[in-house]
């Protein structure tokens, strides 16, 4: 099966694959930025700790989603977790949006930082498995030059 994959021109399908699996590198950017000009907004005053962790909880969070993903992606496969990890990013979205008091938005910000470490373990991974061996290798002679 993977022989027949090697020689086949890329779809369409496959290359909105592949977009879809990299929107987590582009996720983890975009909501790290975006946090330090939502920290006015913030319903209550938070203490610095606080504060501290909504920035940083997501990156904490991305830290445990990665090494926990590994074994979990070799038990369950990788398009299973990538599904769920979708539904974790999206859980934490939600409940960043309509939070009521800190505790949850801090668990919030865990919840998306846990969902974009995962998907960074698991979605390279995920794409290398169906590309085709050569397609690296032909881009990387003809940049070279």
């Amino acid at each position: 099966m993977l022989a027949d994959l090697d020689e086949h021109v890329p779809s369409s399908f496959s290359w909105r694959l592949t977009l879809l699996a990299t929107l987590g590198g582009f996720l983890f950017g975009y909501d790290t930025s975006n946090i330090g000009s939502a920290l006015n907004f913030t319903p209550e005053h938070l203490s610095g700790f606080a504060q501290g962790y909504l920035v940083a909880g997501a990156s904490l969070g991305a830290a445990a989603g990665a090494i926990v993903a590994g074994p979990l992606t070799d038990h369950f496969g990788r398009k299973v977790l990538l599904v769920v990890d979708a539904g974790i990013y999206a859980a934490g979205a939600l409940l960043s949006a309509v939070t009521l008091d800190a505790a949850v938005l801090l668990i919030a910000r865990t919840l998306i930082g846990v969902a974009i470490g995962a998907d960074s373990a698991i979605a390279t991974a995920y794409i290398a498995e169906y590309a085709p061996k050569d397609r690296g290798a032909r881009s990387a002679c003809s940049s070279s030059g």
